[in-house]
């Protein structure tokens, strides 16, 4: 499996105690499950009830969007990075 390298932001930075982190997956979404498991309450932040990820999370591979529903359909290769953006409020 390729290890890619994982970007997180705001939130997620703070649980994760990192901003860049390298992680395995075929898929976006293997690599978002290994992300998950690292603890820290990240899963119940990016999943919803029904275990998607949340539509107000912003992901892109290589700057290009992805549509939230179909990180499975997404595969990865060796050198990607993935950026999770986590939703932004204020003003």
């Amino acid at each position: 499996m390729p290890a890619i390298t994982v970007m997180v932001y705001t939130t997620l930075r703070k649980r994760l105690g990192v901003s860049k982190l390298e992680l395995e997956g075929r898929t976006v979404r293997d690599v978002l499950d290994r992300l998950c498991a690292r603890g820290g309450g990240v899963e119940s932040l990016i999943r919803d009830a029904e275990g998607h990820i949340r539509q107000h999370f912003v992901l892109t591979l290589n700057s290009e969007i992805i549509d939230n529903r179909k990180t499975s359909a997404v595969k990865v290769k060796k050198g990607d990075i993935l950026h999770v953006f986590p939703p932004v409020s204020g003003g």
